[in-house]
């Protein structure tokens, strides 16, 4: 089930923080009982639903669990959707504050859903930006015969717009050698989509990272 349906629902039913809570307390369990630093793996993203965002739990919430399984807290970069970013008033930059003061690092995700706003951005520093796949795949348009203009020209502007602010670019949605190439080339590194790889189990995961080092 894709985490569009049953977010709401958890969102509605008032679940939101307890499943939240579950879902970060296993992927520090999993961190932990697997040494995934000693791997090589840098952070480790956990996304966040609006009403997490802006809750006054979170922070404490957040904190107990990692040192429940002693993680360290620049390994952890929380993912925030620009819906949540743009809809939410001073507890969202709260939370934010005192969990960046913690260590953690922050991500802006579906940056180019429709909520774009750039003024706002200046307001809080994100560490990395995901752009959304409906700002890339238009640019790969088959029936129009390539590429298309405005959608690519939309695109390397804000890719060079966040290169000029700093921040990491990741590349969501990438299912061709053709989009990996191209975002390559217009200086986005980081990518992620099925041309590498759909979402795998645990277990698969580990096999992964004892098998195949060309990630490092």
């Amino acid at each position: 089930m894709s985490p569009e349906e049953f977010i709401p629902i958890a969102e509605k039913k008032g679940m939101i923080m307890e499943l939240g809570e579950i879902v970060f307390d296993k992927v520090c369990a999993f961190a932990q009982k697997e040494a995934l630093k000693d791997r090589g793996i840098e952070y480790i993203e956990v996304n966040l639903s609006g009403i997490q965002c802006v809750h006054p739990d979170l922070p404490s919430q957040l904190q107990d669990i990692i040192k429940k399984y002693d993680i360290t807290p620049r390994f952890i970069n929380l993912e925030i959707t620009e819906t949540a970013f743009v809809e939410s008033g001073e507890m969202l930059q709260e939370n934010m504050l005192k969990l960046r003061q913690m260590g953690c690092s922050f991500s802006m995700d579906y940056f180019g859903t429709g909520y774009s706003n750039l003024s706002r951005m200046a307001e809080v520093v994100y560490d990395l930006v995901k752009l959304d796949k409906s700002l890339i795949w238009p640019c790969f348009d088959q029936e129009n015969s390539g590429k298309n203009s405005k959608a690519t020209a939309i695109l390397e502007n804000v890719i060079k717009l966040l290169l000029q602010l700093n921040v990491k670019i990741v590349a969501e949605g990438v299912e061709t050698k053709e989009m990996a190439t191209y975002l390559n080339n217009c200086g986005v590194t980081n990518l992620q989509g099925y041309y590498y790889s759909k979402p795998i189990s645990e277990e698969a995961y580990l096999d992964f990272l004892a098998t195949d080092q060309s990630y490092l």
